[in-house]
């Protein structure tokens, strides 16, 4: 005892004593892992509820295309002025000829698009126009006047308009802030008589796109927010993890809704070759498919409302059968098993937050029945607890319709994952050649 503390305390002082550096580095690598797990999960999280995000950005697709509607595509028209040439002696410069940057604020400037919407029909505010036109400058000596417009007739009006009104301007004696009213000898260079843009298809396609992009982010969104509080353990380390306890198979669940389909069940169910051979891997794992041994007896215990999980017991019990096992059913625990056959299973449905499995007969071997996505780590916990008073050992868990989404196998213990980098994981597709 006191051994073991004191190999205890001195890896302890080894620890502290590491350089600083490693310690940092060590928790920036769990931190990287941490992050990386949590990338996983939610992408796991919008995988399994992919429908849900289809719908979300379906409607947003929707709301796009009606977006695209009420807001109707613009036409752009350009309108080209051409100033005089530029200024040669200091001269020229003093007698007030305009630089380029004067004239497009000038054409920018708010009484002239204040009379260029006016002159329009219908006419426009000053705001709208301001938000509509847009001056460069393409040469020293060219300014470009691009408008838009509802229509091509309108931008096109509207280009004309600005230019016009830009030459009564700069050409006459007009009452402008400073003196930009000096005259330029600007003139049209050339009008707008055609106009670009305006194609509703493709503007509907742009609304349409980006509000299927919005939707699906508000719908992976709302997919990750409702996860974060949902503690149910899907994959099959998590579960492993729960309890301790390995992971025997994974097998596909006969759903079995009333009694019609229980009937069946036990007496005409067929497993696939799939199924029959998970169902075959977890008789191996408990060595319960030798022929000619003695009588034994597997418990399976399942949780109440997993009815993925529920039908297992009888799906080994006809594959046992279908091998030369002899098989009978039990499900009451005062019951006694039919005939004198070579496995008996028997059936225990356990409460969720209560569990008992006291009272219930001994049994060979016992394992945990559940479907994936329908139990906690703290109701998987409470079921061992039960079966460990009752002095039964689980042999381990077998997972009913797992995740789609899941590559782990849940057969190696967390210590061993932490120090490993290759680890057994499933995998799935077709396997290629290599030379």
């Amino acid at each position: 005892m006191e051994g073991n503390r004191e190999r205890a305390q001195r890896a302890n002082h080894q620890a502290q004593q590491r350089p600083r550096s490693q310690r940092s580095r060590a928790q920036r690598g769990g931190a990287v892992s941490a992050q990386q797990l949590d990338v996983k999960k939610s992408w796991r999280a919008i995988r399994r509820h992919r429908w849900i995000v289809a719908a979300v950005a379906a409607v947003g697709l929707l709301g796009g295309v009606a977006a695209g509607f009420l807001v109707p595509p613009l036409h752009t028209a350009t309108s080209l002025v051409v100033l005089p040439p530029a200024p040669t002696t200091d001269a020229e410069k003093a007698a007030g000829t305009q630089s380029t940057d004067t004239q497009v604020f000038i054409a920018e400037s708010e009484p002239v698009l204040k009379s260029a919407g006016q002159n329009l029909n219908p006419p426009l505010s000053t705001e709208v126009v301001r938000s509509r036109v847009k001056v460069t400058a393409v040469t020293d000596d060219v300014i470009k006047i691009d408008a838009k417009g509802t229509t091509a007739s309108q931008s096109m009006a509207l280009a004309n308009a600005v230019a016009g009104v830009y030459l009564v301007f700069v050409t006459t004696d007009q009452n402008l802030p400073g003196d930009l009213g000096k005259k330029t000898g600007a003139r049209v260079l050339e009008q707008a008589t055609t106009a670009r843009g305006g194609n509703v298809p493709i503007h509907l396609g742009i609304y349409g796109l980006l509000g299927a992009l919005i939707g699906a982010i508000v719908g992976s969104i709302g997919v990750l927010a409702k996860e974060r509080g949902d503690r149910r353990l899907r994959l099959r380390d998590e579960i492993a993890d729960a309890v301790g306890l390995p992971v025997l198979a994974s097998v596909s669940s006969y759903q079995a809704n009333d009694v019609s389909d229980w009937t069946y069940l036990l007496e005409h169910y067929s497993p696939t070759a799939v199924e029959a051979w998970g169902l075959r891997k977890t008789l191996h794992h408990l060595g319960l498919d030798v022929k000619g041994q003695s009588h034994v007896s597997l418990a399976v215990l399942s949780f109440a409302g997993d009815d993925k999980a529920l039908p297992l017991g009888p799906q080994l019990a006809t594959l046992a059968n279908s091998i030369g096992i002899s098989t009978s059913i039990v499900v009451d625990s005062h019951q006694e098993p039919s005939g004198d056959p070579t496995l008996s299973i028997h059936l225990i449905v356990v409460d969720r937050d209560d569990p008992i499995v006291v009272g219930s007969e001994p049994t060979t071997n016992t394992i945990v029945a559940l479907s994936a996505g329908t139990v906690t780590a703290e109701e998987l916990a409470r079921l061992a607890v039960a079966a460990a008073a009752d002095d039964r050992s689980i042999d381990g868990i077998v997972v009913t319709d797992p995740d789609p989404t899941d590559r782990t196998i849940g057969r190696v213990s967390q210590s061993m994952r932490r120090s490993s980098s290759r680890l057994p994981t499933l995998l799935t597709g077709t396997a290629r050649r290599t030379k």
